[in-house]
């Protein structure tokens, strides 16, 4: 038992590197930004002018409608294959009323 004794503590101390016979610690990290260094996250090479910025931004305006129809109900401009507005709100009315009792079942 001696004899083994003897012998790990020989290859532990006297065999292994230092690096290696040192316990391995863990660092804490608060966050990720630690592991990267400053010089790696993004940063613009040079300033964007006024109107390079806004020929950019030229092409983001709003698209004119080419889908718009007339209802063929009651004759107002609606948006093809949408519910007229108007139709539905008298629709709506009318369900309201029905499940009230007032109204008479047209079906």
């Amino acid at each position: 038992m001696a004899a083994m004794a003897i012998r790990r503590s020989l290859f532990a101390t006297s065999l292994l590197p230092a690096f290696l016979t040192s316990a391995w610690t863990i660092p804490s990290l608060n966050s990720l930004l630690e592991l990267i260094p400053p010089f790696l996250l993004a940063v613009p090479k040079s300033k964007i002018s006024h109107s390079r910025k806004s020929m950019r931004s030229a092409n983001k305006g709003l698209k004119d409608r080419q889908n718009i129809v007339n209802c063929p109900a009651c004759g107002q401009p609606k948006l093809a294959h949408h519910l007229c507005q108007s139709c539905y709100g008298f629709l709506t009315r009318m369900w309201k009323n029905k499940k009230g009792g007032n109204m008479p079942d047209f079906s």
